[in-house]
Formats: C-alpha cells, structure tokens, sequence
C-alpha cells in the first residue's frame, strides 16, 4: 500500500480554512520553517477552490482555528530548540 500524497501549503490564512471546514492537517519543518500538508483528495481540492471564491465563514470560529494553528505552527519550528536546551538532544563528541 503505499502513501497517500499531500498537498504542501505555505499560506497559515489558507491552512486555517481547510482546517476550519474538516481537513486533516499535518506540520512538518523544511529547515526552519514550518510546511502545512493536506491530503490530496478531491475535497481538499473543492474546498482549495472554495478558498480562493471568498466564502463568508463565521469570523470567530475562523480566528479561534487560525490562532490555534498558529500555536501549533510555532510549538512545531521551536520543537528542536526546546530539545537542545533541556540536554534531550545534544549529540556526544
């Protein structure tokens, strides 16, 4: 079986809405930034486009995913770091 294929997103504003209507996000780091991957199914593509028609969204709803996104987003780009500090990740010379 091999793996679904995902979408990368670069756009938090973009990756809150797909979030917001139901699609499963996962974060992954390219270097120090952080990547927001979709699967690439025929939904995400429908909501994609819905995206880029303006929908009108509840605006708190939409702010409460988006800033809970956004913590995630920095939990995940400060992961490492968190872990050098605490002497979890140091490597032996």
């Amino acid at each position: 079986m091999t793996p679904a294929k995902r979408i990368p997103l670069y756009d938090i504003h973009q990756a809150a809405f797909l979030e917001f209507k139901g699609s499963p996000l996962t974060l992954t780091k390219e270097g120090s930034r952080v990547v927001f991957e979709v699967p690439s199914t025929e939904k995400t593509y429908e909501l994609l486009r819905g995206y880029q028609n303006n929908p009108s969204i509840p605006l708190l709803d939409y702010v409460a995913v988006l800033r809970r996104l956004r913590a995630r987003m920095l939990e995940k780009r400060d992961e490492r770091e968190r872990k050098t500090e605490n002497g979890q990740d140091r490597r032996m010379a």
